[in-house]
């Protein structure tokens, strides 16, 4: 783990867009979701991806596909990449919708160049995110992960976010917490998120964080996108 990031203008996603934490919603069937993004860590070393581009299909009922490439652009210490060498191929099921409630299995192969304030290298995940309508208005998210890099320790991530959404505008506030086996390498970020949908297939979005557990890291990160569905 490192301290990073200052945060970055441009374009979109993560896993639940604009935030960390994933959300269990997937398109419709035949339905695309294209994030075009930027994010961007920094510490005594320096990481951004620029762009990210990342396409969703709803390619059955309740299941999307994800494929996801983008520009790294590194300096750590005398090391400097400059390359699209960042890569993830997921497949989410969102097996139950109801109401209220809604859970999805998401299973994803990530391929990182460097580290980050996240993990670096191959990794494999099984995510188990839950979404939780508390009104009509607000939403609770909740999102476990079980990590296992082929370089280091498997882990478990947590990350949780309340959604408020108000006609063309929703509010994003997260807690994300990931531990990797020791106090050291335990971390806990916070996050302020903002979408605006200013056409009916396209969303803006922001979002910043900052770690707040550890007294030597202090990372501050930081993510900006629009977002397509057709």
């Amino acid at each position: 783990m490192k301290k990073p990031i200052l945060f970055l203008f441009s374009s979109l996603l993560f896993a639940g867009p604009p935030m960390k934490s994933s959300d269990p919603f997937v398109p419709e069937l035949g339905q695309f979701e294209i994030n075009i993004a930027v994010e961007g860590e920094y510490n005594k070393n320096q990481f951004f991806r620029a762009p990210i581009i990342d396409l969703n299909y709803g390619i059955i009922k309740n299941v999307q596909i994800t494929l996801e490439t983008a520009y790294v652009i590194s300096q750590e210490k005398s090391e400097y990449i400059d390359d699209f060498d960042s890569f993830e191929l997921a497949l989410k099921w969102c097996f139950y919708e109801g109401d209220r409630f809604a859970i999805a299995f998401y299973p994803k192969f990530k391929s990182y160049p460097i580290d980050s304030i996240f993990n670096s290298g191959e990794t494999y995940e099984i995510d188990i995110p839950m979404n939780f309508a508390l009104s009509d208005k607000v939403d609770f998210v909740f999102d476990t992960a079980y990590i296992m890099p082929k370089d280091g320790l498997d882990h478990f991530e947590f990350g949780t976010y309340m959604k408020y959404k108000n006609e063309l505008h929703t509010y994003y506030a997260e807690l994300f917490l990931e531990n990797v086996g020791s106090e050291e390498e335990t971390f806990t970020l916070g996050g302020l998120g903002y979408m605006y949908q200013f056409h009916k297939n396209i969303a803006f979005m922001i979002s910043c964080g900052r770690e707040l557990s550890s007294n030597n890291k202090k990372s501050t990160v930081g993510y900006s996108g629009l977002q397509f569905v057709f």
